[in-house]
Formats: structure tokens, sequence, C-alpha cells
């Protein structure tokens, strides 16, 4: 829009701004509306960009306020011109932003379409202005960048946006496109089916495909032979519309969410609304209480792969929410940050790094970049642990731990155990209660539980066949200790968990 004045308007009201915005038909008089901001803030971060030649703001605004916007804008941009806005109880206020530079003012009240035209024209020099710059009018790609901004249109450019030849219409995102001008160009060579780029401030090129609905598969034949021939970009096409007024709503709505999905499907360089890869059926939640449990058990070879193999699956639902996925991975670190540490592991040196694994998560671009951190993370965890017990823990009792872990299902008692390794009695407490944080008892039923809840999860046995089978005589005995641990029957835990496939 060469030859048109760049108008910004700041106002905390979004009515006045709105109207401001619509009281004139701006470019016919020569302008355009480049952006709005709720405070001076606000203001201040769109200016560098939209470079506008002239602000219209009020003067009670939170955070930074119109007279102070007035001196840092005509400190650091004196050639702006600004048009301040104010009630008559604020006018002896106002006084003072003319000595900063403000070009005039407008009372709120008196605020309408004549009067903003009689100031315009009285703010702006005419040196700053040509003889045709009301025939200059606004391109369709600049219109469309306005609508997909959520602006509101003059009339001109409502005629304008309403002259697309055929009925329907398709966003088109090119996701790492070093030739972003081209593209619109070369998308199409025929004449039933026409490209618009949309200018954007991302990195990304947006396009608007406009087309007749029985060249649909014209379309998305051309996204597709596009693709091919750019390797280093990821073309993304949302589903067709038949009012151009839904062009905002599609983009945030639709267009959007699809761009999401690339921070799992790294390798899909084409996604179409109706062609997108099978979501998998819902991930079976993860047990977080049993993986804490396996590592209190000091299992962690197998806590590892059950929490490996979940992530996998993770990773394949592709609709997941990407801040619910990391904040999950950062929870299970945190998690077994702080049980390790309870375990009395030497855990120095991952409280220090734990903030650089969240912040690399949070800033990681795709999922398997979030979830190589992870593994690093457990590889670090792992060291620790191996260290650790090869410290602390005697051979002997390793082979102790490792005998309840083959004969949970049998009576045992630190009696049968002593005379088993040859160890007394009060040392076994004793070293249960010291090392493990807890008694050997207590450390006897996690091991069972565990199991219990297993067989629970993946078979039809009933309480009692799952009572004997992981080592109690007793069923009643068994539902009352499985309650104490999990906080439910182990009917009622069969029933809120779903079977394993």
């Amino acid at each position: 829009m060469s030859g048109l004045y760049r108008v910004l308007v700041v106002d905390d009201e979004m009515l006045i701004r709105q109207g401001v915005i619509n009281y004139i038909n701006w470019v016919e008089e020569g302008f355009q509306i480049v952006g709005e901001a709720s405070n001076g803030n606000e203001a201040l971060q769109q200016i560098k960009e939209l470079r506008p030649h002239l602000i219209i703001t009020d003067v009670v605004m939170p955070g930074m306020d119109g007279i102070e916007l007035v001196r840092v804008v005509k400190e650091k941009h004196p050639e702006i011109e600004i048009v301040v806005l104010s009630s008559f109880e604020d006018f002896e206020y106002v006084r003072s932003t003319f000595q900063c530079g403000v070009a005039d003012y407008i009372l709120k009240p008196k605020l309408n379409g004549e009067e903003l035209i009689k100031t315009l024209r009285k703010v702006m020099p005419d040196s700053r202005r040509s003889d045709n710059v009301k025939q200059n009018v606004p391109s369709i790609e600049e219109v469309l960048q306005k609508s997909l901004a959520g602006y509101s249109l003059t009339g001109g450019e409502e005629r304008l946006i309403k002259g697309f030849t055929f009925s329907h219409y398709s966003l088109v995102t090119v996701c790492g496109s070093q030739n972003l001008e081209h593209i619109s160009r070369e998308m199409y060579g025929d004449r039933s089916v026409d490209a618009f780029f949309i200018p954007s401030d991302v990195s990304d090129a947006i396009l608007l495909v406009n087309f007749d609905w029985d060249k649909l598969q014209t379309v998305k034949q051309g996204i597709t032979e596009l693709a091919e021939t750019d390797k280093h970009s990821s073309w993304l096409m949302s589903v067709p519309f038949s009012s151009i007024y839904e062009l905002k709503t599609v983009y945030e709505d639709h267009l959007l969410k699809m761009k999401d999905y690339l921070f799992y499907l790294t390798d899909e360089q084409v996604l179409i609304y109706d062609d997108l890869p099978k979501v998998p059926e819902a991930d079976k939640p993860f047990d977080l209480g049993r993986f804490l449990d396996l590592i209190k058990q000091k299992k962690f070879e197998v806590a590892i792969i059950s929490l490996k193999d979940h992530v996998d699956v993770l990773m394949q639902n592709y609709t997941k929410d990407i801040f619910e996925f990391k904040s999950w991975l950062e929870n299970i670190l945190f998690n077994v940050i702080v049980l390790l540490g309870n375990m009395n592991y030497d855990v120095d040196g991952l409280e220090t790094k734990k903030y650089e694994y969240f912040a690399e998560i949070n800033e990681a671009a795709y999922a398997k970049d979030a979830v190589a951190i992870f593994h690093t993370f457990i590889e670090d965890v792992k060291r620790i642990v191996l260290v650790d017990d090869n410290k602390n823990c005697p051979a002997d009792m390793k082979r102790l731990l490792q005998y309840i872990e083959d004969h949970y299902t049998e009576p045992l008692s630190l009696t049968t155990l002593s005379d088993t390794f040859h160890f007394n009695p009060s040392y076994l407490s004793s070293y249960f209660s010291t090392h493990l944080k807890v008694g050997f008892s207590d450390y006897l039923n996690q091991v069972r539980i565990v199991k219990a809840k297993y067989i629970l999860e993946t078979s039809q046995a009933s309480v009692s066949m799952v009572s004997e089978m992981v080592g109690y005589s007793d069923p009643s005995y068994f539902c009352k200790v499985f309650k104490r641990m999990e906080g439910s029957s182990p009917g009622n835990y069969r029933k809120q968990t779903p079977a394993m496939n």
C-alpha cells in the first residue's frame, strides 16, 4: 500500500478502537490502519515492526498510559505524528503532551467520522501527501493479511475481499520454505485455481487457494507435487471452506493444530486435512505408582523398560497437546529425582542439572528432541544407581533381594531368610530399615502387590486366585494389604484399569 499513511490505534477500550477504525473509509482518505493496541507497552512493541506514520492514542490506560507513550515515541521516533483522545476531565492533563510534540487532540464526546477526518487532514502536512494517494488501493494479499490478523476491514476492503473468482477456499502453510514470494505464482499453471500469498510475521509461507469444489482433487495433487520438489519444507492443507470470512477461524482452529502435529510427525512432508496418519487408540494411562514401586524395590531395568515403552506409545499420538507431553516428561523426571534422594542415592548432580533438563525439554522443537533429552536423564540415573549400589550393597544382600524376587510366592520371613543366607535376623531387620527405608514385611508386601496389580491388569483370574498366586494364603488379608497400599480393593482396581492389549 505505498502512498498510504500507516496508522496505529491505541486505547484500552475495544469499542473505542473499533469505533475509530470504522468511522471512516481510511483508504479513500489516504490512510491504512496497520494495528491496534490496548496500552502503551503493546504499542511500543508494534511500532518497530509496523512503522506507523500516525498514532491515535487514549490518555488513561493500564500499564503505560498515553502521556508516557507520547514521551517515549517522540524521544525515539520524532517523525511519528500523534493525536491524543481525551475526555473533558482529562483535558488539563493532556495539555502537558503538547510539550512533547503532540500534533492535535480530539475530545471523545466529539469523536465521529467528520471530526476524525478534519483532524487527520490538519495533522498530516501537505508535503507528505501526493495528489494520487487516494488512487492507491490495497492489494488482495494485504487485505487478506489484515483479515487473518483479525482487524476490521473498510468498505473498500470488504468489496475487494468479496471479489474472488471461485466458490471455495483452503489455507496452505509451507513450513520452512526459503522461497516464499514465488510459491503462489508457481502453484498452479491453469486458470481453474488461484493462489494468493498472505504476508505474515512468521517464517512459514501462508497461501489462500481459491477453487471450485470440483477442483478439490486438483488442489491436493498440486500440493503433493510441489512438496516433492521442495524436500526441505512441510506442506499443510486445511479443510476447505466456502466463506472468506472463515479465514481467521480456519487458520487458528485447524491449520495451526495441523502445524502442531509436525512436533510428532517430523518425517511427514505433506499433511492434508482428510489424509492424515491414523491416530492410535487411546493409550493406557501410565501407572506412576507401579513405576515408583519398582524404583523403590530397585528393579530399575524393569521400571525403565516400562517407562520407555510408554514414551514410545505417547509419541505415536500426534494429536496430543505438546505442552501436556512435555509436562508429563518433566513430571516423571521430577518424581524420579525426589524418590532417589529419599532412597539416599547421591542425586546432587541430578538436582544441579534438573532445571537444565526442564529448559531443554521445554525448548525442544520436536518430540524426538524432547525424548532424547529425557533418555539422557535416564542414562544419568542408571549411572548413579550403579555406582551407589556397587558401593553400598554387599554382594550377599544383592543375592538375598533377588531371592525374594524369585520366591515371593512362598512363605517368607526373616527367620527363613536368615537360615538360608546365614545372617543374623536382627541384622537383616536393621538392613531393611536402614538401607531400603522399609521393614522386611512392608518390602515383601510391595513386591507381592506389584505382581498382583500386573495379574489384575492382564488376566481374568479371580481375586482369590490372585491372592494365592502372589503368596497370600488368606484372600481377606490380601485385600486388606492391597487397599492399604493402593487405596482401593483389588476388584475396584481392576475395574478402573483398562486391560492391556
